[in-house]
């Protein structure tokens, strides 16, 4: 065990996010190191990070795998903390993790965070489209590694540990940039879905899109309430709703492509 207190490098890789990241970065004054990577941004990005760090790089690559690497090389600090500028690190979440910095077992080289969803103000139980409740991102330097897959998740090497507190999380302020975020993810998923299953599995066929998006329908609705969480709830029901139907219709369109 480690009765010390470790260090901790917070790591921001931005591209035209002015309107969350002066709540993302001042809710990491507390960290040790702050790393901002911008990808190019042509907003106020770059002046609202300078307001917080004297880090701030550009990286050229339009590769999220090899910015996520290079991003994360430059963390000097023990343990690197990996923060999208649409989410921030709520007060107790913070405690927690100074708690684990103080007490961390050896054989653990990262931990899970949840991840709560944020939306016209209201917290939301249930998450956004196929994204994973929980979300590995804080790791133990050296040993880590960016996995070559669509989304280039966050990995480690050893064990890993949970924390209780969540992230806060908002991708979107309006029901417009709400539904511009289901189209991306939806894309996502489709090529997610054809790298595990392939394309000989009848994903394609149109009842099949038909089913999986009635099956959606209800569980959003009814299973998960989004019919009684009132005006948002049902927004965000209707959302991951078509978020299904589009990853589907992309998979078929991508299996007939190819």
């Amino acid at each position: 065990m480690t009765y010390k207190s470790q260090t901790i490098s917070a790591i921001v890789i931005t591209e035209n996010n002015a309107a969350t990241l002066e709540r993302c970065l001042s809710s990491l004054h507390w960290v040790d190191e702050l790393v901002v990577f911008d990808r190019g941004s042509t907003d106020a990005t770059l002046s609202i990070a300078r307001g917080f760090t004297d880090k701030v790089l550009f990286h050229p690559s339009r590769n999220l795998n090899v910015v996520r690497r290079d991003a994360l090389s430059m963390g000097k600090c023990d343990w690197l903390l990996l923060v999208e500028p649409d989410e921030w690190v709520e007060e107790m979440l913070r405690h927690e993790i100074d708690g684990v910095m103080l007490n961390t077992p050896s054989h653990l080289n990262g931990f899970t965070i949840p991840r709560q969803l944020r939306f016209q103000n209201q917290w939301l139980t249930v998450p956004l489209g196929d994204e994973p409740k929980r979300v590995l991102r804080l790791v133990r330097k050296q040993q880590w590694l960016i996995r070559d897959n669509w989304e280039c998740s966050l990995a480690v090497n050893g064990d890993v540990g949970k924390l209780d507190r969540p992230l806060g999380y908002e991708p979107f302020t309006t029901v417009e940039s709400l539904f511009g975020t289901i189209n991306k993810l939806s894309t996502l998923a489709a090529y997610q879905y054809l790298e595990a299953h392939g394309t000989a599995n009848g994903a394609q066929k149109p009842a099949n899109l038909i089913f999986k998006t009635k099956l959606a329908a209800w569980k959003q609705f009814f299973l998960l309430g989004g019919l009684f969480k009132g005006i948002t709830g049902q927004t965000m029901a209707m959302a991951n709703t078509l978020q299904v139907f589009l990853k589907y219709a992309k998979v078929r369109a991508l299996t007939v492509r190819s």
